[in-house]
């Protein structure tokens, strides 16, 4: 039987049990077409590289095909990866947009060189004055997006701390702006 003729289910088995990358790309170019069509249509409002996305969703689901259960139809798990992409790739798409408007905003007439200059407006510097758990939670927050109950268990703490944490890191973090 050729690569062409197996069906989805037997390209699945063929790639879990021997990593065959041919069935991988007979498999994955069986989905192409739907795949893109879907990233299209969720990120239209958003601007994000579908060729970029697809690209990271192949490789994930390549790389962890082995967790693949074929409970559900191979698409729909295809479809949630692409999501995941999706997502993580919004999340850090407003890393600095997000930073810039929270911190570094400033009227337009009292920012000049002297006043400002780049090496204060450094992330690194101003985080530099954070405690290494504040930075944690704050950069799970602000650049991954995580919710604090999220970010409680990724790091064992209590919701509470988390919560205190955040509110540390962004108080020291518009201390350290409004002193540069």
């Amino acid at each position: 039987m050729s690569l062409k003729q197996a069906s989805v289910e037997q390209l699945v088995a063929i790639v879990q049990v021997s990593g065959d990358t041919a069935a991988f790309n007979e498999l994955f170019s069986r989905h192409d077409r739907k795949l893109r069509g879907f990233l299209a249509f969720k990120s239209a409002d958003q601007r994000h590289d579908i060729d970029d996305l697809v690209q990271e969703t192949y490789v994930k689901a390549f790389l962890n095909i082995q967790h693949f259960s074929q409970h559900s139809q191979f698409s729909t798990w295809l479809l949630r990866i692409a999501i995941n992409e999706m997502l993580q790739a919004k999340r850090s798409g407003n890393i600095f947009t997000r930073l810039k408007q929270r911190w570094f905003a400033a009227e337009p007439d009292t920012l000049t060189h002297t006043d400002k200059s780049a090496e204060h407006l450094d992330v690194e510097t101003l985080m530099a004055g954070l405690s290494t758990i504040q930075q944690q939670v704050f950069v799970y927050t602000e650049f991954y997006g995580y919710s604090q109950s999220e970010i409680a268990d990724k790091l064992n703490i209590p919701l509470g701390s988390v919560k205190t944490y955040m509110k540390q890191a962004r108080d020291a973090l518009d201390r350290n702006n409004t002193s540069c």
